[in-house]
């Protein structure tokens, strides 16, 4: 199949850092969101979620911080929440495979501006070890009080493979995200920019996704090595 290429600027509704550090080992460059870029400390870490960059000097722990990272809020994401569908063609599809994409940029941003711990609607749009490392990233950035200001956004979008007729059907997409506008603030509202990884140009990231309960959901993110946007 000819991968199709849809090109697009998102406005300031778009996911969280989805970047790497220079050349780590490939398990540390898997993602998000998704999507942020930069990471806390402990199991964040490990998981990389290719949106970090440098662990951050751990801060004195704030009375709170505790009951913060064990109720996150209920709040629900304001993400466009798709409505459980029929299969429908390989257009149709795609178009829901690449919705879901955006979707999640969308709330992965939005988890790290917030960064109240909440991921209530994340559900919709992903599944299994994207859920999980979005769900992580949201309690850490709550536990550290560290805010994302502006937004990532995709530039462009390949669809590299469908498969209506897997079990469940299943759709491999890459994807190019720039977050040259965004910066994070510590708890203290100063700037830890020079923590930031910040290539000067979009980054590839592939999703993978399933389509499971009428929609289609992502479910593995990856950042090629050596791999780059057009």
């Amino acid at each position: 199949m000819t991968p199709r290429t849809i090109d697009d600027d998102f406005d300031d509704d778009d996911l969280g850092d989805p970047i790497g550090p220079p050349d780590p080992p490939r398990r540390r460059r898997r993602a998000a969101v998704a999507l942020a870029a930069l990471v806390g400390a402990g199991a964040i870490a490990a998981i990389a979620i290719a949106i970090g960059t440098s662990v951050p000097a751990e801060r004195t722990a704030q009375p709170g911080d505790d009951a913060a990272a064990a109720e996150p809020s209920a709040t629900p994401l304001a993400l466009p929440t798709p409505t459980p569908a029929p299969l429908g063609d390989e257009a149709s599809s795609e178009q829901a495979a690449v919705a879901s994409v955006e979707a999640l940029v969308t709330a992965t941003n939005e988890v790290l501006q917030r960064a109240d711990g909440g991921t209530e609607g994340l559900d919709a749009v992903a599944v299994g070890f994207v859920k999980g490392e979005v769900e992580a990233l949201a309690l850490e950035r709550s536990k550290m009080g560290y805010t994302q200001v502006g937004q990532a956004r995709i530039t462009s979008t390949t669809v590299d493979s469908i498969d209506l007729a897997a079990a469940p059907p299943t759709a491999q997409l890459s994807v190019c995200i720039d977050t040259s506008d965004i910066d994070v603030l510590d708890a203290n509202g100063d700037s830890v920019a020079d923590q930031l990884y910040r290539p000067g140009h979009p980054v590839l990231n592939r999703y993978g996704l399933v389509y499971t309960d009428g929609l289609w959901r992502v479910s593995t993110h990856d950042i090629p090595d050596g791999a780059t946007c057009a």
